[in-house]
Formats: structure tokens, C-alpha cells, sequence
């Protein structure tokens, strides 16, 4: 069987940025009011101006995101695991979904969690680029899944080297509208959190990172609750990025970085909880959802 694993991608290179975002913003220029005479031009525009603000975090983590090498290297280990032929293909990044010459059997996204904003659009390109395909709508519920995510927790625990932590489950934000709508998005983010953390008796809460735009998005944020912690008396919090299965842009910047200076600014301890995409628990979980959908 020939397997496409998908995603929005990253930038590989700092020269690949403002193209990234310029695929991204004309992708769905419909949705933002940007399908117009001229849009290509203006959406360009955009996307220079986006691409010089954005460009200093990118160096700030090395010049580029690891997101789709690391997710190569899942790729080579669920097919060295289950014999079956497996390659990458990216909505907005190389390699393009749009220069692919390849036919495969069955899509997996790389979002654990189904969203109308993440692998919906993911499935409109490839319909739009290659016809109906059988697809894994998500996959955030399989127990070798909820276990990887919960050794992650327990090795940034003994790292951290925390006696009392609050533990914060970081969930990328989206636009409450599109909850409002029933996208079932936070829904399932709440109920992996709940399975997750049945293993451990610490206290805890999900918070939304990357909140972008205007219009009222899924809250609170994270420098929301870290503020309110520390008026409540927490010392210590620890961080786990719950809507990813690699590091990327928002987890070595936004977390690592912006987060963790205003954890410092409030006097708290702060640790962001690595993940760890080369466990075999991941490796097998993703293996188990192409075995059954086969």
C-alpha cells in the first residue's frame, strides 16, 4: 500500500518564508475577504510584510522549522514498520502536495485532531489535486497514542526536576466561530486531555497559544493563565504542547521563548515539555491507524 502523509507544512529554509505564507493566505483568500481583483498582488504584499515580521523568530530558532524533516523520519519508521511505501506531502511547503507525480492509496494527516481549519483543508487540496482518496479523518484516540503523550509528560516531570507543578495543556487556538459552526476541534482536545491525564494527580488545565487576527478566539491564553497562577501562588508550571507530535515554529518560539519570558518576568518556574516524535509508542500508533484502515 502507498501512503501520503500530509500537512499544512514549514518553512525548510528562511527564503522559503514568505512564500509559505503567501501559498497559505491565497489558499484561503475566500475566507478572508481576499478574493478580489489583483488578490495574487495583494496577497503577495501581505505576505512580504507577514514573512519580515515572523523572519526573526524563525532565526531565533535556527533560521527554519525542523516540522517537516521530523516528520520524515516519522515517515521512515512507520514504513520500515508495516513494509508499506509512505511519503510526504505538504499544503504550502516542500515537498508540495502540487508537484507530487506519485499515486497513493490512502491519506493520513499528521493532525491527530480533526479540524475543519487543519485537515479539512489538508483534504480539500488533495481532492482538488488528485480526486477522492480514502482517508483517517484522526487518530488522537488510540491508547498507544494517549500513552506516548503521557511519557512525554512523565520525562518532562523527572527533567524539570519540579516537586509541586501546575501542568498547562497547550492547545493551538482557532477562531470561536468556527467552533461555534461544530467543528469538533476542542471538544476532542478536552477529551484526549481528560484520558491523558487520568495518569497522573497533578493539577491542570488546557490554554490556547497562537491566537493571530481579529474576532474573538478560543480562550484563555497561555500568558492569560501563567498571570493567574502566579496570583494564586503557583511556583512551578509545567507546559505540554498537546495539539503537536513535532516541535516546530510554535513550540521552539512561542512556548520556549515568548512564554517562557513572561514566566520570568512573574518570577514563576517554567518548563516546556519536549516532544518526542522518534518514540516507538508513536511510531506504533501511527502504524496501528494505517493497519486498520488498509
Amino acid at each position: 500500500m502507498r501512503i501520503l502523509f500530509t500537512y499544512m507544512g514549514a518553512p525548510t529554509e528562511p527564503d522559503e518564508i514568505e512564500d509559505f505564507i503567501f501559498r497559505f493566505l491565497y489558499d484561503i483568500r475566500h475566507h478572508i475577504g481576499l478574493d478580489v481583483p489583483g488578490a495574487r498582488a495583494i496577497i503577495r504584499g501581505i505576505a512580504k510584510a507577514r514573512a519580515r515580521e515572523v523572519r526573526g523568530h524563525y532565526m531565533a530558532i535556527g533560521g527554519r522549522s525542523p516540522l517537516v524533516r521530523y516528520m520524515g523520519e516519522i515517515a521512515r519508521a512507520v514504513s520500515e514498520k508495516t513494509g508499506h511505501e509512505i511519503r510526504l506531502g505538504m499544503c504550502y511547503s516542500r515537498p508540495l502536495l502540487e508537484e507530487m507525480e506519485w499515486d497513493f492509496d490512502l491519506v493520513l494527516p499528521l493532525y491527530h485532531v480533526y479540524s475543519s481549519s487543519t485537515t479539512e483543508r489538508c483534504l480539500v487540496k488533495i481532492r482538488e489535486l488528485f480526486g477522492e482518496k480514502p482517508y483517517v479523518r484522526e487518530w488522537w484516540n488510540r491508547e498507544s497514542f494517549v500513552q506516548w503523550v503521557q511519557r512525554n509528560i512523565e520525562n518532562g516531570l523527572k527533567e524539570s526536576g519540579f516537586e509541586e507543578p501546575y501542568l498547562i495543556l497547550s492547545v493551538h487556538s482557532l477562531p470561536k466561530k468556527v467552533i461555534d459552526e461544530g467543528d469538533p476541534y476542542e471538544r476532542s482536545h478536552r477529551k484526549l486531555a481528560g484520558r491523558v491525564m487520568k495518569a497522573f494527580d497533578l493539577p491542570w488545565e488546557i490554554a490556547f497559544q497562537s491566537r493571530f487576527g481579529k474576532g474573538e478566539w478560543l480562550g484563555p491564553g497561555i500568558s492569560e493563565v501563567l498571570e493567574r497562577l502566579k496570583s494564586e501562588g503557583i511556583k512551578e508550571v509545567l507546559v505540554y504542547p498537546l495539539s503537536f507530535i513535532v516541535e516546530n515554529i510554535e513550540t521552539l518560539y512561542e512556548l520556549d521563548i515568548e512564554y517562557k519570558e513572561v514566566a520570568d518576568r512573574l518570577g514563576l518556574k517554567y518548563y516546556r515539555v519536549k516532544l518526542n516524535h522518534r518514540d516507538p509508542l508513536l511510531i506504533d500508533a501511527i502504524a496501528e491507524v494505517i493497519e486498520d484502515a488498509g
